[in-house]
């Protein structure tokens, strides 16, 4: 019978008292797990990083359209003022810089963008996180489906 008495003097160290065929076997179970765990990770990571890209791509293409927007509202007011057309313009020519640079930059960089944005003008942070919020409110609410008036017609009316 094997006894090692060794762990009475080595504390806690379970190394010192596993036989080298199990600390192999130990070794090799976790040189797999962190195979494994990598390789799920760089899957997840492409597929994250696929699912962002198409959001992006999807804002790039809605700060488009708003860009395309004010310049729409700056050339119908232009008759009338041309001061505020200008400063719409103007406003315009800045949608259509944000929207190329969703398009041009990765998700990463947008990020890191975003945050240094944060730190340096937090009221402006915040402004437009709640005018995005009302925006997304907007849509929900004009999203959701009203019951229709076709229902009420089939039930409950004979001839």
């Amino acid at each position: 019978m094997f006894f090692n008495a060794s762990f009475l003097t080595q504390g806690t160290d379970t190394e010192a008292y596993m036989p080298d065929s199990t600390q192999h076997t130990t070794d090799q179970a976790k040189d797999q797990a962190s195979g494994v765990a990598r390789a799920v990770g760089e899957a997840v990571g492409k597929k994250v990083e696929e699912v962002a890209d198409k959001s992006k791509q999807a804002g790039a293409d809605a700060v488009a359209g708003l860009g395309r927007t004010a310049s729409t509202i700056a050339d119908s007011v232009a008759e009338q003022s041309p001061a505020i057309a200008d400063y719409v313009r103007g406003a315009g020519e800045k949608i259509d810089r944000l929207a190329t640079d969703l398009r041009d930059k990765k998700v990463g960089d947008l990020m890191t963008s975003a945050v240094e944005f944060g730190r340096s003008q937090p009221i402006a942070m915040i402004a437009g996180a709640a005018l995005v919020g009302f925006a997304l409110s907007r849509l929900i609410k004009a999203g959701v489906a009203t019951p229709s008036d076709s229902n009420s017609d089939s039930h409950g009316e004979q001839a």
